[in-house]
This record gives C-alpha cells, structure tokens and sequence, in this order.
C-alpha cells in the first residue's frame, strides 16, 4: 500500500486525491477482513410473508462481505423468490457502488462527482463460494415446502 505524502506548494491532481482514498478504503478493508473476517454483524433476518405470490423479506441490518466492505441495509427490503424453479435458492446480499451526481465533463462529455455505496440483495439457484474474493454472502437458504418458500432453519449463515 502506498498513500500520498502532501507538502507546500505541491500541484494535486484527481489522481493524487484518488490514490488517497483507495490507501483509506484498502485500509479499512484490511482491518475489516483481518481483525472482524466476514459475515452478517447484525440484523439482516430472512422471513417469506404467509400469502399467496408470498415476497422474500430482509431486515435491516449490517454485514461485512469477504473483501472487507461493509454493506448497511436501511430498511427492510422485500424480493420476489420468482426466479427460483428449483425447490431451494439462496438469499444473498452483495456490497456494490454506483456512480452519482453528474457533471459536465472536458471535451463535452458527463464525469460523475460521487459514489454511492450500497447493496444488492438477490435470489440464486447456487450458494455462495466461500473464496476470498467472493463478492456475495449468503444470507438465507429457501426450501419450497407443499408449494410454498420456507426459510431454511438449518442453513448456517455467515456470522462475525
């Protein structure tokens, strides 16, 4: 890792201000995957609503993914199981980052002048790896049971 040494009258470019954050978020990573590892912290419950089309729910919550990023969910979010056509899926969550506030840009074009960090909760037909570098965390798993989703009392899900 490397971060920037800043003196008097150095000329700063997006670069340098750029490499100064990464150093910051690597950091935090490497404190998050090494002293705490990876997993739900708190909250983050699965529950499937008692009624017909039933949704997925997750409730709020906060877990660290195996990179070291930590995902903090606001408020419950609700998921339709409708992919699955199997009879088990798997609730995962997954941290992500979208570009935000548009800029006018050089030559014309649009830069963006923040990052939004968040989160994609989703259904899959396969658990998630366990490798280093896997991005998802397993949350949940759904069995069907006589035509409707069960959440899976037996499933161990990643915990700190």
């Amino acid at each position: 890792m490397q971060r920037v040494r800043f003196f008097d009258g150095q000329l700063l470019t997006a670069k340098d201000f750029q490499a100064e954050q990464k150093y910051h978020i690597e950091k935090r990573q490497l404190h998050n995957r090494m002293l705490h590892g990876s997993g739900v912290v708190s909250g983050l419950a699965v529950s499937v609503e008692d009624v017909p089309g039933a949704a997925v729910l997750v409730s709020p919550g906060l877990a660290i993914d195996r990179i070291g990023n930590e995902i903090l969910v606001h408020g419950p979010v609700r998921i339709d199981p409708g992919i699955c056509t199997g009879d088990v899926c798997f609730v995962t969550i997954e941290f992500t980052e979208t570009a935000t506030d548009p800029q006018p840009g050089t030559n014309g074009g649009v830069e963006f002048s923040r990052v939004s960090e968040g989160y994609s909760v989703s259904i899959s037909m396969q658990e998630p790896s366990e490798g280093a570098n896997t991005p998802q965390l397993g949350l949940a798993r759904l069995i069907r049971m006589e035509g409707r989703w069960v959440v899976d009392d037996t499933y161990c899900r990643p915990a700190l």
